[in-house]
């Protein structure tokens, strides 16, 4: 008989996690917390104290929740779960400075813009804040002129010698600072400018030099979990050796924390993009975007889902080809970190054009990136990034593939 009673006691150990999980299901809080607080033998588990955590929280008991998930986040340090239930109860129990805390904690992980603004509804941004990310590149484009191959140009053009694909060195600069003024209050109306710096210098094609200076400004409204920003911004780009064109441009989204894991993303867009030179006027244009994104993060990683649908038409009377079209493209992509030290990130792009004129293309682009990470505010990557366009268009077929190194450092 005490042969079985041994037998049996590892399974009364696993019991009582089991009990807690089952009375949390069921709606019984009380019952939970009583059964995880006799579980002394399981408080080596991380998920016992987040069902009492969730209990607590469930019950209004705020003080037991945050000290059951302060015990989580002590057994597991990488739990996102705990740390965005703390900041969460840190702000509603005025406890500023650990919100605060906590939040920046969190916006360290490898995390995109967007999902790094919905992280600041949680316990909001200072009053005035300023973000500034510098990085520099180098690397070498096997396509800078974005070109279909010489003798597919000779046979479409019925021509000779056609000048085909160009491959180049480049050193590449990106820069850009962020303002936003809260006007002293965590929640409610905002005022936010974005400033944006790109330059590329082809060491051996400098006809394909491009800058493109960019400045947004706009107000938004957050509030329980929710954040509304509506942009006014222009784009000046300068390409082909001269100042090329104006892009103004309206895009207002809405940020939604579903929950601790799940990120909504929904955006609009209105372009309209206005050629400088006389010569590129017929292909003046305008554009109405819609999209919507979904984010999912895991614990220190996370993956991204991305639709959006453009429609362009043109804005001249007389007008080039292949202006007036149909544009849907879709994006995933994760975020891994494979060990403290390096992170790596894949994605993948298609596009497709449907125009007016007779011509569809599909477009696909991969990209994988290894980082890493010197005193958090440095990044040294490798990249490499493929594209292939395939279209009716024998000009527009083209393959493309870039490699760089570069450093970036965010403040």
């Amino acid at each position: 008989m005490r042969i079985i009673l041994l037998a049996m006691f590892p399974l009364f150990l696993f019991a009582s996690l089991e009990k807690t999980q089952k009375y949390y299901d069921n709606g019984e809080y009380k019952q939970a917390i009583t059964e995880a607080r006799i579980s002394k033998s399981e408080y080596n588990k991380p998920q016992l104290h987040l069902l009492w955590a969730k209990s607590a929280k469930k019950l209004g008991h705020l003080d037991e929740a945050m000290s059951a998930y302060e015990r989580v986040v002590m057994l597991d340090e990488m739990n996102v779960d705990a740390k965005f239930e703390l900041a969460k109860i840190y702000d509603e129990t005025s406890r500023i400075s650990l919100a605060k805390e906590t939040t920046k904690e969190l916006s360290n992980y490898q995390l995109t813009p967007e999902q790094r603004s919905a992280l600041e509804l949680i316990a909001g941004a200072d009053i005035q804040k300023i973000k500034a990310k510098a990085s520099l590149t180098f690397g070498h484009d096997n396509n800078i002129n974005v070109s279909a191959k010489a003798d597919k140009l000779d046979n479409f053009y019925q021509v000779s010698n056609s000048t085909g694909e160009q491959s180049s060195l480049f050193a590449r600069f990106n820069g850009s600072v962020s303002y936003i003024n809260d006007f002293d209050d965590e929640d409610g109306a905002y005022l936010r400018g974005d400033l944006k710096l790109y330059y590329q210098n082809n060491s051996d094609a400098h006809y394909y030099d491009m800058f493109i200076g960019t400045l947004n400004t706009g107000f938004g409204y957050r509030s329980g979990g929710y954040n509304v920003f509506a942009p006014i911004g222009i784009d000046k780009i300068t390409y082909l050796e001269t100042s090329l064109m104006q892009q103004y441009k309206f895009e207002p989204r809405v940020e939604i924390n579903i929950n601790n894991r799940h990120i909504l993303n929904i955006n609009g867009s209105y372009k309209q993009r206005v050629y400088n030179d006389s010569k590129y006027e017929i292909m003046n244009d305008s554009s109405f975007g819609i999209g919507i994104g979904l984010y999912y993060l895991m614990d220190k990683d996370f993956v991204y889902y991305n639709a959006k649908y453009e429609m362009f038409s043109s804005e001249e009377s007389v007008h080039a080809l292949y202006i007036d079209k149909d544009i849907l493209t879709l994006s995933l992509g994760i975020n891994y970190n494979l060990s403290s030290w390096l992170v790596t990130k894949l994605d993948y792009k298609y596009r497709n054009a449907s125009y007016d004129d007779n011509r569809d293309d599909d477009y696909h682009q991969g990209e994988i990136k290894f980082s890493h990470y010197l005193f958090d505010k440095y990044e040294l990557f490798i990249s490499n990034k493929y594209i292939k366009n395939s279209s009716d268009y024998v000009p527009a077929n083209y393959t493309k593939n870039m490699a760089v190194l570069g450093l970036s450092v965010s403040y």
